[in-house]
């Protein structure tokens, strides 16, 4: 499993625009994505806050490659949330933690 933490930090007084786009494009983007496991999307918890971020979790490299291009490697937004991005990051990890499966997020249920 590939773990895809992306990061945009969102030009000023333009955060509820961005954030709208995400619902109305990004999400469902990625929600038609073969091999898309799940996705977290994060806001900041004040009203200063300009960054936004995205957890999504791909069955495999070929999947993350499906929806982000040959150059997977590289942030995506859709063309309409493009010019409300002043600065974003993609980075990729690949999950090590197959535990059982009543085990959630690394945490023991003992």
């Amino acid at each position: 499993m590939i773990i895809r933490v992306f990061r945009a930090r969102i030009r000023k007084g333009r955060m509820a625009e961005f954030e709208r786009m995400v619902r109305e494009q990004s999400i469902p983007w990625l929600e038609r994505s073969e091999g898309m496991l799940g996705y977290y999307p994060g806001k900041p918890q004040d009203d200063a806050g300009r960054e936004f971020v995205m957890v999504s979790l791909w069955r495999d490299l070929d999947s993350l490659k499906q929806f982000a291009g040959s150059h997977w490697q590289d942030p995506v937004v859709t063309e309409e949330e493009a010019p409300l991005v002043e600065e974003m990051h993609a980075h990729h990890y690949i999950h090590f933690a197959q535990e059982a499966e009543s085990t959630a997020c690394g945490m023991n249920p003992d």
